[in-house]
């Protein structure tokens, strides 16, 4: 059975742990449409990385950057700090690719530098839909070549 909190100071902590989940559901659900959107590659990571520095504890203090291969996407005012959470991937092709998120300004120590649990489970579930949106990108292409050298094989077949 849960417990009840029993002062103001447990029921501002909950609230709070409570809006930074919902900007975290918020970011992956905005991901997952960028993604559904079915529009080039460039723009859909471009979109999401600017949408990225609005899940983490400190907004207006966060930048964001997506690489893929030797390209970047960056968030607006993006800069590199001391104080980064990344996540890695590779692709089934064998892209190489990560998400970083940097703080601009040093915050308290918290679960893994300055970022908490939470954001480095969401770090590592974004990568992961970045890969395997990336991955069905590659999967189409591979099936739309084997698909149309079928078609040429038929066609050579009826002559």
């Amino acid at each position: 059975m849960a417990q009840i909190p029993r002062s103001e100071e447990d029921i501002q902590r909950l609230i709070s742990e409570r809006k930074e989940r919902l900007k975290e559901l918020t970011c992956i659900n905005q991901t997952t449409q960028f993604i559904k959107e079915n529009r080039p590659c460039e723009q859909t990571l471009n979109q999401i990385v600017r949408i990225l520095p609005t899940a983490w504890q400190y907004p207006e203090m966060t930048v964001a950057r997506i690489r893929l291969d030797e390209k970047n996407y960056l968030s607006p005012g993006f800069r590199e700090s001391h104080w980064k959470l990344s996540q890695r991937f590779t692709t089934i092709d064998n892209r190489s690719g990560s998400i970083e998120i940097f703080y601009l300004k040093e915050f308290s120590e918290l679960d893994e530098g300055p970022f908490l649990k939470e954001e480095r489970h969401l770090i590592d579930n974004l990568s992961s839909i970045i890969c395997n949106y990336l991955n069905s990108i590659q999967a189409h292409k591979l099936l739309k070549k084997s698909v149309d050298e079928d078609t040429i094989r038929q066609e050579i077949s009826q002559f």
